[in-house]
């Protein structure tokens, strides 16, 4: 009879204890109508573990949070407590719906205060922290929000900022007008563990334009996967300097669907480019050695299914004497978004 009232005992306690765990999930899924109070909040384990909370009234966008601390990779920031106005009619809080714009998104960029927007890659950006995504009506009330913390099942995307991919110099073609090539362009082999890609024009003066293929790998749900900020083109020139480089362009070129009509069109990606170095260096290097030009993105991209990615860049001979152009590689960077 003991034995049985020690059993008894130990699994009522533990009826009990699982009871007790499960309440926050239960309340929290109360946060339907307003006002209401949400957020994650670690003070029963230490006051410097608490993230602020949000409230809302029962009607209009305003978005109440409390003071607390964000905290990320070991450092804390202090937040004041404040008020967001968020954007009506953004309903849906799902993967896609947070990737098509259509859900309000609470971050914290640094400082002392939290932001809002419907764009991911805004709230994404490497260093930012996402906190909540809210929902909206069409009437202009907020219906509720969730603690990104409570994300168990991997439903909203992980950003991480630093995705990298190296094109090979054999992804690229060089075709010349007015110039001719006396050598190349082939793939050569410049020293030990050196490989470029290497053309020689005679010495009429002409151009030479570069088409590189840098399609990288993905995902193919719009909006996830690799997502591009920026590539780098490392190139070189020998024997006599290039008169002049002509700006960088990249393309999405759509291929179709399996059955459908053939296509292959050519469209721009990217937005507005800001190049590093602003004038792009056109004197003579050693054989091998390769220059840095920098484009970064104003709107960066994700792979786009059935599709893939090419750079265009066209360089200017001065004529007189032979021009090597070399192109060592280029690297595609950005954000991976799982």
């Amino acid at each position: 009879m003991k034995r049985v009232s020690n059993f008894k005992f130990r699994v009522s306690a533990w009826l009990l204890l699982t009871a007790f765990c499960l309440l926050p999930t239960v309340l929290l899924g109360q946060g339907s109508a307003g006002p209401v109070l949400g957020g994650t909040n670690y003070s029963n384990l230490s006051s410097a573990f608490s993230d602020p909370s949000v409230s809302w009234a029962a009607t209009g966008l305003t978005l109440n949070y409390t003071a607390g601390s964000v905290w990320q990779n070991g450092s804390g920031q202090a937040i004041t407590a404040n008020t967001l106005t968020l954007a009506t009619n953004e309903g849906t809080c799902t993967q896609a719906g947070i990737q098509a714009g259509s859900c309000n998104i609470v971050y914290w960029n640094g400082g002392t205060s939290l932001s809002t927007t419907t764009t991911y890659a805004t709230a994404a950006v490497p260093g930012n922290r996402i906190l909540y995504y809210c929902t909206s009506n069409a009437s202009g009330n907020i219906t509720g929000c969730a603690p990104t913390e409570l994300d168990i099942n991997g439903s909203t995307p992980t950003t991480y900022g630093d995705a990298a991919f190296f094109v090979q110099p054999s992804n690229c073609l060089m075709t010349p007008t007015t110039t001719t090539f006396s050598t190349g362009p082939a793939l050569v082999r410049v020293g030990a563990n050196q490989l470029v890609y290497s053309g020689t024009t005679n010495t009429t003066a002409g151009t030479i334009a570069l088409t590189c293929d840098i399609t990288f790998g993905g995902r193919t749900t719009s909006g996830l996967g690799f997502q591009v900020t920026g590539v780098s083109l490392y190139y070189g020139a020998q024997t006599t300097a290039l008169s002049s480089i002509t700006a960088a362009t990249v393309a999405m070129v759509s291929l179709p669907a399996a059955g459908g009509s053939a296509s292959g069109s050519a469209s721009s990606v990217g937005g507005t480019y800001t190049v590093t170095p602003s004038t792009l260096q056109t004197a003579t290097t050693s054989s091998g050695n390769c220059y840095n030009e920098q484009i970064a993105f104003g709107t960066p991209f994700t792979y786009a299914n059935n599709s893939k990615v090419s750079f265009d860049q066209v360089f200017t001979t001065a004529g007189t004497t032979a021009t090597t152009l070399q192109v060592c590689g280029l690297k595609v960077y950005g954000n991976w978004i799982q």
